[in-house]
């Protein structure tokens, strides 16, 4: 990055340098602890613990007379017939009896260094790794743990010589300035210096050169120049483990050196208004805390992907007696599962050294490129900028996709997915919050679910708690669906997730739009399980009931409306007194629609008829119209009453049978004599009259839309239960 910034010290850029500065501390801070805690969770032993170890010991003890069951099985199987032994060529391998017997001594010595020795007074950490986990695997913990606590991968990649002893010194745990603390103060600093420079004169006008290119060791070179080391900043600089916190925290340090607090002020505040002061450090503004941001978010991936590490590794010794003792099995062949767990040991212990290397080798690039290792064509203004940029993003994504990219290269299975725990940390945050949404959804789809017919939604505590308990169960069938796409997903957990979600909610908002409920779908669910018939199915039963009785009460209608206008003997009231103000009795409606039509037909005003009894009267032919359809009721209930009731002698076989066919399907609305109506949604009433059957069938038809529209909900919790 930029190592010269001439630019004049000012209160604004102040401001912006110590925006920036904040966020960095923030970041670098966080990359520094991330550094930290990759490192112990790496040397993380999961089996150390005493209680743990005797555990172990009986697994293995199981997994090991099991073993030794097989394999005597296996030698009673070659006694029966010893050609699969003894014959050369089929033997294990093909190898013969000598063979085996060198199968079985190897897999007795690899059984016995798997077991933990008791070495009295155990004096250094190899002694413990080995009394603990046993030779094969306590060499291998203890070799781990040299590498990580000598730092010595960091000191091949970077070419640091530090003289370090131990990274993990048990007895440094509680030392605020650990060896851990040291290097990770190193690998931080070493990043923060690449964004914060001595701030040199351009080359051109610099004094001399270091052979090393430390021009910043030269007083001389600075733009702060002369002998007086800045509050001691320089000093701290030029250390290895940096404090890197008053590196950056000296972001707006100028080269005023005046000793004298009162003076220092006044001067600092005249030259930052006649722009005559410089900076102390050459910044490079927001790539540092990215940088630093993006590589915390490394550490940490890495960091799971460790900690996952060390527990395939205690499963992997935990299983050891199985592979080792089938070795000795004559029927293992050379791909047996003695080879598979020898290759899953060595791919898993090598991956921690292999993402630590990666880590490394990213900051060696950047480090590299920030000290002019880059080579591009334009090195000023955006297009080279842009272009710094787009490499250091390359690298960000190469050290995400390399431990995959060189298992691939070389060969061998990665036993992790692309983006490892980061992947994992992305999942459980989507996991966390689709929770969250998928709550809100079902509270939503449980309300919209209380739309009325009018779809209007009723308000009410017991719809309110149907709502908050879909949002619990809602959140519930999310993290289940969401869980189960997260443990089954092999790249990209994260999008994984949000996509289980996504189709989780979709199904929640169209349950909500169809008036599917919560309780509608476990009440159906209920109803199933007890009467093996869902809620939908029995309401459209019931339905078709309705639709059955409304049918047969219409074929009376239409029967008695069709028979009555052929009829001289009904007769029923017209409703009003004649022109002259006399009582007009009952009315046959055939013979008045008779003189009815005849009176339109003449273009009269006057219609003209005789009653039941005989007597003459006349009404203006408006009177008539208004009435007629008056009459008309009156006639049929005329015509019914007579033929239920078999007065005059008057009889319709076809409607008697009809009625029959109509009160075994439910028959009329139940008659109430004190309120002289007819009593909604009852059965068993008498067919008797008009009102009877006609009132039924429209508070039937009624029944009939309400029923529909209520079962539609039921039908939606029918549909939606079904697919659990």
């Amino acid at each position: 990055m930029i190592e010269s910034d001439l630019s004049a010290q000012n209160i604004i850029l102040d401001g912006i340098r110590k925006i920036f500065s904040l966020l960095d501390l923030v970041f670098f801070n966080l990359m520094n602890f991330m550094y930290q805690l990759f490192f112990n969770v790496a040397s993380a032993d999961i089996f150390s613990n005493d209680m743990i170890l005797k555990f172990y010991g009986r697994i293995q003890v199981i997994l090991g007379v099991f073993m030794m069951f097989q394999l005597t099985m296996s030698i009673l199987r070659g006694i029966v017939n010893p050609d699969e032994f003894f014959e050369s060529g089929k033997g294990v391998n093909g190898s013969g009896f000598s063979s085996i017997i060198m199968r079985i001594v190897t897999s007795l010595l690899m059984l016995a260094l798997l077991t933990p020795i008791s070495i009295p007074n155990a004096s250094n950490e190899y002694e413990k790794q080995i009394n603990n986990n046993g030779i094969l695997f306590g060499t291998l913990y203890s070799l781990q743990h040299r590498i990580l606590a000598n730092n010595t991968l960091g000191r091949l990649i970077l070419g640091n010589e530090s003289t370090q002893s131990n990274l993990l010194d048990d007895d440094s745990e509680n030392d605020s300035d650990s060896e851990l603390a040291k290097s990770s103060r190193t690998f931080t600093s070493t990043i923060v210096k690449t964004f914060y420079k001595i701030n040199l004169l351009p080359e051109d006008k610099r004094a001399n050169h270091s052979t090393d290119g430390d021009d910043a060791g030269d007083p001389e070179n600075r733009v702060c120049s002369g002998d007086i080391d800045q509050g001691g900043f320089l000093t701290n600089y030029k250390k290895e483990d940096s404090d890197f916190n008053e590196i950056i925290l000296s972001v707006n340090d100028t080269c005023d050196t005046s000793s004298i607090p009162f003076f220092n002020a006044i001067s600092k505040a005249l030259k930052s208004l006649i722009g005559s002061n410089h900076y102390l450090v050459a910044y490079t503004y927001f790539l540092g805390g990215v940088t630093a941001l993006i590589f915390s978010a490394i550490l940490l991936s890495f960091t799971i992907d460790v900690a996952i590490r060390a527990i395939k590794l205690a499963i992997l010794r935990l299983i050891a007696p199985i592979p080792i003792i089938s070795y000795m099995d004559p029927k293992q062949g050379k791909d047996g599962s003695f080879k598979a767990w020898t290759k899953t040991l060595s791919t898993t212990y090598l991956d921690l050294f292999l993402r630590l290397s990666i880590i490394y080798f990213a900051f060696f690039l950047i480090e590299s490129i920030m000290t002019g290792g880059l080579q591009i064509n334009t090195t000023s203004g955006i297009v080279g900028g842009l272009s710094t940029l787009i490499i250091y993003i390359a690298i960000f994504i190469f050290a995400f996709q390399a431990p995959k990219f060189i298992k691939e290269a070389l060969g061998i299975k990665d036993s992790f997915s692309l983006f490892g725990g980061f992947g994992s940390i992305l999942g459980g945050a989507a996991l966390a919050a689709g929770t969250i949404g998928s709550a809100v959804t079902g509270a939503r789809s449980s309300w919209a679910a209380t739309r009325d017919g009018e779809g209007m939604h009723k308000f009410g505590a017991l719809n309110v708690g149907r709502a908050i308990a879909g949002g619990i169960a809602g959140g519930v069938t999310g993290v289940s669906a969401a869980a189960k796409a997260l443990s089954s997903a092999k790249d990209h957990p994260g999008s994984a997730v949000i996509q289980a979600y996504q189709k989780q909610n979709a199904a929640k908002y169209s349950q909500g739009d169809a008036g599917s409920t919560l309780f509608g779908r476990i009440g159906t669910t209920a109803t199933r399980l007890f009467t093996g018939e869902s809620t939908a199915s029995r309401n459209e039963r019931n339905i078709s009931n309705l639709e059955a009785r409304q049918s047969a009460l219409d074929a009376i209608k239409k029967r008695v409306s069709g028979e009555m206008v052929k009829q001289d003997w009904t007769y029923g009231s017209l409703g009003i007194n004649d022109n002259r103000g006399n009582t007009i009795g009952n009315v046959n409606y055939k013979s008045f629609m008779a003189e009815y039509e005849a009176a339109k037909s003449r273009g009269d005003g006057i219609v003209r008829f005789t009653d039941q009894s005989g007597t003459q009267h006349e009404i203006s032919f408006a009177d008539a119209d208004r009435q007629k359809g008056y009459l008309l009721k009156n006639n049929e209930d005329s015509y019914i009453r007579e033929i239920v009731n078999g007065t005059n002698g008057h009889t319709d076989v076809e409607l008697t049978s009809l009625i029959q066919d109509a009160q075994a399907k439910g028959g009329a609305y139940l008659y109430d004599s004190v309120t002289n109506s007819y009593l909604s949604n009852t059965s068993g009433g008498v067919i008797n009259s008009r009102d009877s059957y006609t009132k039924t069938s429209e508070g039937i038809g009624q029944e009939i839309r309400d029923a529909k529209r209520a079962n539609s909900k039921a039908k939606a919790d029918d549909m939606y239960a079904g697919k659990k």
